[in-house]
């Protein structure tokens, strides 16, 4: 068994992240700590959790008891977080808060969580991992199997459109983000995300990124738009994702267009080719649950991978079509 500590637990991620945790066959979720919500019973705080755990919330966690810690709270507080818990070599830290995803500097240990993109470094050499924020991690996935073949040769337009349960969000009050961010400032991040990660995959990428965003009435989901010059026929693009994701277990493609029930409430990202032959143009589109996929879930794959489980133990999820 895996023994799990959550910090930061005051958000909708955290809120997700313990659900999926509590439910899953190899995890004793051991302490849940936050100091907004110190005191509290976990099944107060999270929905629908109710007599399947009599945690309840601390101050801080013993991180001596556990295996594992996901971080899920703001980014301005995670060092601190960090150094106070003294994390060591025998502990390993899924970060969710998007604060280290920029971080490629020399001497940096974390690994970019995006398991469809980094398994096998997820699986043999990952102590620290960061999880992709989710409107990069749905445009990767959109364009990934283009850059690993080098065809990735033209300017990417990328669309994301937000449903109201991403945790980018703006506040209405304060105009930021959870995070402490504006939407510009988060927007131009996710931007730079995508093209680093790009780089990653097609090392001769230097093609100009432009990265919009909406609002769009979709409760739990977030869509990824990418347009971009394509020369390979319609047949062979096809071929080419299909090669690339037939051995990955949550990334599906599909003939019609995808709408929110496809995705909701599970771990998967569908995805619906278009090439359009006469302008020579391939759109792709990737839809996602973005507290699933595009955060607690994606963070319990990288677990799974980290600690050589099946990556779809725990995350077999879908409770409503509605």
């Amino acid at each position: 068994m895996i023994d799990v500590g959550i910090i930061g637990c005051d958000n909708l991620r955290g809120y997700e992240l313990v659900r999926v945790l509590i439910n899953h066959p190899d995890v004793v979720l051991k302490w849940v700590a936050s100091r907004v919500h110190a005191g509290e019973r976990l099944d107060h705080l999270v929905r629908g959790i109710v007599g399947e755990s009599d945690l309840v919330v601390s101050p801080v966690g013993p991180l001596d008891e556990v295996d594992v810690v996901f971080v899920t709270h703001e980014r301005r507080l995670v060092e601190d977080s960090l150094r106070s818990i003294g994390v060591s070599g025998t502990t390993r830290v899924v970060d969710m808060s998007g604060g280290h995803n920029l971080d490629h500097g020399p001497g940096n240990q974390w690994v970019y969580g995006l398991s469809e993109m980094q398994r096998r470094v997820l699986v043999h050499d990952a102590e620290l991992v960061t999880v992709p924020g989710s409107a990069a991690a749905a445009s990767l996935l959109a364009l990934m199997p283009m850059a690993r073949n080098l065809l990735l040769n033209s300017p990417v337009s990328l669309h994301v459109e937000l449903g109201e349960c991403a945790c980018v969000a703006q506040d209405n009050e304060s105009g930021t983000t959870p995070d402490g961010l504006t939407r510009e400032q988060w927007l131009n991040e996710q931007n730079q995300e995508v093209q680093l990660a790009l780089v990653q995959c097609q090392p001769n990428f230097k093609q100009p990124v432009e990265m919009t965003i909406s609002q769009q009435g979709e409760r739990r989901t977030i869509e990824a738009t990418a347009r971009f010059k394509c020369g390979i026929d319609g047949d062979m693009v096809r071929q080419l994702y299909e090669q690339y994701y037939g051995d990955h277990n949550f990334v599906f493609l599909v003939d019609r267009p995808i709408v929110a029930a496809d995705v909701e409430n599970t771990n998967k990202c569908l995805i619906m080719l278009d090439k359009d032959g006469a302008a020579g143009t391939l759109t792709v589109h990737a839809m996602m649950d973005v507290l699933l996929k595009g955060s607690a879930g994606m963070a319990v794959h990288v677990m799974n991978l980290m600690y050589g489980l099946h990556e779809r133990v725990g995350l077999t999820l879908k409770g409503t079509g509605c």
